[in-house]
């Protein structure tokens, strides 16, 4: 009995030393595992590495190598009282450019819009730009806008912007070369009037098929309403000043076309093709013309046979830088034609001029001027030419 029990207290001692040593062996094997993945994680992720959410802003200034933040001056707010800078502007991440291997992948800068070339002015232009990604070669465009703007009323020009030479060309059917730039640009208003409502819907939308033709895109098309509104306006100011002086010669007996062409050539007066003697200045500008009173114009041809009774000598004041100057000119012209001619200088309603009608007259002519400049159209400036074209 002795002996049995001694035998299983035995038992018992080895079964409890087996379950103690497979627990130590549980509990030596899981540190064993855990120290393993410690060594694999810290290869990983080094015990050095920073954690941006929940580090802390040095005391000490940053230095020049590494500035994780910039503090920006703010310039004085105009609606700050008394103009003083912001005092605690926010803090600004400096800006850091996107990581890409490829060069290639990087996209160009957009082009700048140009502005507008020198040559034209908004309150007589309508302007359109058209942009293509691609250069457009001038001879396609130009026969596309000519088939598109067929017969349209009214002056269009166009443009191409020259990138090397960093400016704005006029171009025409005689232009080469290819540009991304090109430009329209409708006249509003000359002396047939302003534009109407039918006429900016086909520049616009002609503007917009063309731009379609090339895979290209309108940019800054106007308000019609607002293009509308300012060229009637200016209609309605250019038909106060414009204005043109006439004086006639008129004689009881015939004027040999001869004898008044050898009296204008000696004046520098020659005769053009339009049938008319002009007086041009030395920049080739027109001053004033004379023209035959009666219905048929000069001809060269014919000269030797015309003759005729009245003569018209005409000056056009708004193309003029002084007209009052030239109208003196033209006076003395015409009076000394009709000295030699045996005629008289009468106005329209044929009456002789006098000293009063004269000074009148120019008194006027200055009066016209002086507005003109005033509403920032210099009379005889090219915006005062085109908008009283002929």
């Amino acid at each position: 009995m002795d002996e049995s029990r001694q035998i299983m207290d035995t038992l018992q001692i080895a079964v409890l030393g087996v379950g103690i040593a497979a627990i130590v062996g549980i509990i030596a094997f899981n540190k064993w595992q855990e120290s393993r993945h410690r060594r694999r994680a810290g290869r990983a992720f080094p015990d050095n590495r920073r954690d941006p959410l929940f580090e802390q802003v040095d005391s000490e200034p940053p230095s020049a190598a590494h500035e994780p933040f910039i503090l920006k001056k703010m310039p004085p707010d105009e609606g700050e009282r008394g103009g003083e800078a912001q005092e605690n502007p926010p803090l600004a991440r400096p800006h850091e450019p996107k990581r890409n291997s490829n060069p290639a992948a990087f996209s160009p800068l957009p082009r700048q819009r140009p502005n507008l070339p020198d040559k034209l002015d908004p309150r007589l232009d309508c302007c359109i730009r058209i942009e293509a990604v691609e250069p457009i070669e001038v001879p396609r465009f130009w026969a596309a806008q000519t088939e598109v703007f067929d017969n349209i009323p009214r002056p269009l020009r166009w443009f191409a912007f020259d990138d090397h030479e960093n400016q704005w060309r006029r171009v025409d059917g005689n232009t080469v070369g290819e540009h991304h730039w090109f430009l329209a640009a409708l006249q509003l208003v000359d002396r047939e009037g302003a534009i109407n409502e039918s006429d900016f819907l086909r520049y616009t939308r002609g503007v917009q098929r063309l731009a379609d033709k090339f895979r290209a895109i309108p940019s800054g098309i106007p308000s019609r309403a607002e293009i509308l509104n300012n060229a009637k306006a200016l209609d309605r100011f250019c038909a106060e000043v414009d204005v043109q002086v006439a004086i006639n010669v008129v004689s009881q007996q015939p004027m040999p076309a001869t004898r008044i062409a050898t009296l204008a050539e000696a004046e520098g007066i020659r005769l053009e093709k339009d049938g008319t003697f002009h007086a041009r200045a030395a920049d080739s500008r027109t001053l004033y013309i004379l023209a035959n009173g009666e219905p048929s114009p000069f001809d060269r041809d014919l000269m030797p046979e015309l003759q005729t009774r009245h003569i018209s000598l005409v000056l056009d004041v708004p193309r003029l830088t002084d007209a009052a100057r030239e109208f003196d000119g033209m006076m003395r012209f015409a009076s000394s034609v009709a000295k030699t001619l045996g005629g008289t200088v009468v106005d329209d309603d044929l009456k002789p001029f006098g000293q009063e009608s004269i000074d009148t007259i120019r008194s006027r002519i200055r009066h016209y001027q002086v507005r003109m400049s005033e509403e920032g159209i210099p009379p005889g400036g090219s915006l005062a030419r085109r908008l009283f074209s002929a």
